[in-house]
């Protein structure tokens, strides 16, 4: 179920290789075994208009929502997972971040 989205600044895609940080994310993901890897959905997205302050620094952006249930410390085992990827495949390049949400019972599949 978990869907992984990556929202990065579009300049990027000259700097990284989007394609293999999206095959890394979803390693990542099966490597904590809180998932069955049938079920895990990644994809990026990226924004070409963006402002981050004053700036414009380059940012990669993301969010992984889970059906309710997870712990919190199962929540931020794949967090700093997710996190610790990104900041090897960009070696400070962007500003990272990572959201770990839970859906809400609106969520219809």
């Amino acid at each position: 179920m978990p869907h992984c989205i990556v929202e990065y600044a579009a300049p990027l895609q000259n700097q990284i290789n989007v394609s293999s940080l999206v095959d890394d994310l979803f390693s990542g993901m099966v490597d904590t075994g809180l998932f069955d890897p049938t079920t895990i959905k990644v994809r990026a997205v990226p924004s070409d208009h963006f402002k981050t302050g004053s700036d414009k620094q380059l940012y990669i952006h993301t969010t992984v929502k889970l059906l309710p249930g997870r712990s919190s410390q199962q929540k931020e085992t794949l967090g700093q997972a997710l996190m610790d990827i990104k900041a090897q495949a960009l070696a400070g390049a962007a500003m990272l971040s990572v959201e770990v949400v839970d859906l809400s019972d609106a969520y219809f599949k």
